[in-house]
């Protein structure tokens, strides 16, 4: 699946609260709310292995309508 340029963008800012994420002051279960990746900006709540473990983030469902797109 290729993603547009908005959803880039959005895993852009995902990684970016990932790396911020990495720092050993911060319990590795704390949670971190990241952006859907479907462009709705709805904010999903991982921890960071959470996030490392998932191909994408999105809200439950959403990645059905962006699949069908």
């Amino acid at each position: 699946m290729q993603l547009g340029s908005q959803q880039e963008t959005i895993r852009a800012v995902n990684r970016t609260i990932r790396d911020f994420a990495d720092d050993p002051r911060i319990p590795p279960n704390e949670p971190w709310e990241f952006f859907c990746e479907c462009g709705c900006f709805t904010l999903v709540t991982l921890t960071v292995a959470e996030f490392d473990t998932a191909s994408h983030v999105w809200v439950e469902g959403h990645e059905a309508s962006l699949l069908s797109a």
